[in-house]
């Protein structure tokens, strides 16, 4: 079991956006988050990738609960990483732009080279390495975005609509990664989406939330 959330709720200013009694999300599967806007998704995967605190209830990682402090996260935050919908790029190169979330995890200058280039040439992003970020397209945004979670090593790769803002051919070329990061690397994905057929034709679970609840579970 990857994830199992008990009793979680989520407050913002008086008002319950999220109400979870429970909910089980299974290791080494691809699960969609469905729903319409406002009904809790990008709240549960901020929660799911440890960068918000549910405002109570319990949250299991790995059979472990987890403690929603700063210095507990640091070490869950290494493998478990969130790709946004809109990811944030630095006015410098596609390099650059990898390399500073090795330069975070305290990876060695002699290493990183090697595993830009390989992560970039996973994506089919090698021969934008040294492009301004920029000036990138949406689709190739959003490829060097995984390429630099994937530089981080992680186990789980948590993604919020990741293909809401590109073009057909940048959606398919998405779709084939996060396929391949289940088929070829053993990495655990969760993804929001509000495309029905992409998710019938992309992932294992569904689980639907209106509301901020869970009314729906589904293969």
């Amino acid at each position: 079991m990857l994830y199992h959330i008990k009793n979680l709720k989520k407050i913002y200013k008086g008002r319950t956006v999220l109400d979870l009694p429970e909910l089980i999300i299974e290791k080494n599967k691809i699960y969609g988050i469905l729903g319409p806007n406002g009904s809790g998704k990008t709240t549960l995967l901020s929660i799911l990738s440890f960068l918000e605190a549910p405002s109570r209830g319990t949250v299991f990682y790995r059979g472990s609960p987890v403690v929603f402090s700063e210095k507990h996260l640091h070490a869950l935050r290494q493998e478990v990483v969130l790709v946004d919908q809109h990811p944030i790029m630095f006015s410098t190169s596609v390099y650059k732009n990898i390399e500073f979330a090795l330069k975070i995890r305290k990876v060695p200058l002699k290493d990183r080279c090697q595993i830009i280039k390989d992560v970039l040439e996973q994506v089919g992003m090698l021969e934008f390495i040294n492009a301004d970020a920029k000036n990138l397209s949406g689709g190739e945004t959003q490829r060097v975005a995984v390429a630099r979670a994937l530089a981080c090593f992680p186990k789980v790769m948590i993604f919020d609509e990741p293909t809401a803002s590109v073009d057909k051919s940048s959606q398919l070329a998405v779709e084939k990664i996060i396929q391949e990061l289940y088929s070829e690397k053993n990495i655990s994905v969760i993804m929001s989406t509000h495309n029905m057929v992409q998710a019938s034709r992309l992932v294992h679970k569904k689980i639907f939330l209106l509301n901020g609840h869970h009314v729906d579970s589904f293969v």
